[in-house]
């Protein structure tokens, strides 16, 4: 796949103005379905989801193994190479890295290339950057681009998943504590606000979490099997919402192509935001549900 793409990529970042990064997603064949070039965000980070369903991103309707939402990749602000991390949003088909091996999530600095379902992913800078990363055969950009060889040597992309739970670093940016134990963040709580219960019990629900799982990456919506916290409505999209950690005293919730969007908490009405922060008595809301935030206290964040 990545052979057969390589030249229309080539071609597709040469033209990709130098700053910028270039997402394109190929089917089987190699053929670009689908790109998107991004500048380095400013505050909060981008948020670019993909999936079957015409409201991503990206949507790749064409293969049956991608899921509705299938992946959130997020890109960084801050300086040198851009930071980027993606979610697995529950698909059947996963993530998988270029040596095979499956993983809940990744990072990355600058450039990825991995496939979910019968459709690959690949991310590089714009212009010479990404340019210098495809040169020579199609064995050395790939193993320049992933790490390995064709042939998997080289290195074991996803082994740092152990060390650090269901995440992946392609090259790291970050340090892993392996003796760190998950720290609690407080409880999350789930409120319709149109909802006819006299006593509330099915209005509202509530989540204790903690760093690993904000880490790992926490599901709002209707799918209970899916989601680690649920509502009952349609309001609320069957995968609705991400929920991440932040910093110490705010956690970001992205909008994961959800019918009826995703706001503060003060916006009851108007377009959706691709990412919102959740801070304590800054409630934000998922259509007519409100997601509010009681952090725990003495919190630490790496």
């Amino acid at each position: 796949m990545f052979g057969r793409a390589r030249g229309v990529v080539a071609e597709m970042v040469r033209s990709t103005p130098t700053g910028d990064t270039l997402v394109v997603v190929t089917n089987e064949l190699g053929f670009p379905v689908g790109q998107r070039a991004i500048r380095r965000p400013e505050s909060l980070p981008h948020a670019l989801v993909f999936g079957r369903h015409n409201r991503c991103t990206l949507s790749i309707p064409h293969d049956s193994r991608v899921s509705l939402r299938h992946i959130l990749l997020t890109a960084w602000p801050g300086q040198g190479a851009l930071r980027l991390r993606g979610y697995d949003l529950g698909g059947r088909a996963g993530i998988v890295l270029a040596d095979g091996k499956r993983v809940p999530g990744f990072s990355a600095l600058g450039h990825v290339a991995l496939s979910f379902g019968r459709t690959g992913l690949v991310v590089l800078p714009g212009g010479p950057a990404g340019l210098s990363l495809l040169e020579g055969t199609t064995d050395q950009a790939f193993q320049r681009l992933t790490g390995i060889d064709r042939d998997g040597g080289g290195i074991r992309l996803a082994i740092s998943a152990m060390a650090e739970p269901s995440v992946a670093q392609l090259g790291g940016y970050r340090p892993i504590d392996v003796e760190a134990r998950p720290q609690p963040r407080g409880i999350l709580r789930l409120r319709s606000l149109k909802s006819k219960s006299q006593r509330g019990a099915e209005a509202s629900r509530e989540l204790e979490v903690d760093s690993e799982q904000l880490q790992r990456g926490l599901l709002i919506g209707r799918y209970s099997d899916r989601c680690s916290l649920a509502g009952s409505g349609r309001n609320l999209s069957r995968v609705h919402a991400l929920v991440t950690e932040e910093g110490p005293n705010s956690l970001l919730v992205y909008d994961l192509a959800s019918t009826n969007g995703v706001r503060p908490g003060h916006e009851t009405e108007g377009p959706s935001h691709s990412v919102v922060r959740l801070r304590h008595n800054e409630p934000v809301m998922l259509g007519h549900f409100e997601l509010s935030w009681t952090p725990a206290e003495r919190i630490r964040v790496h």
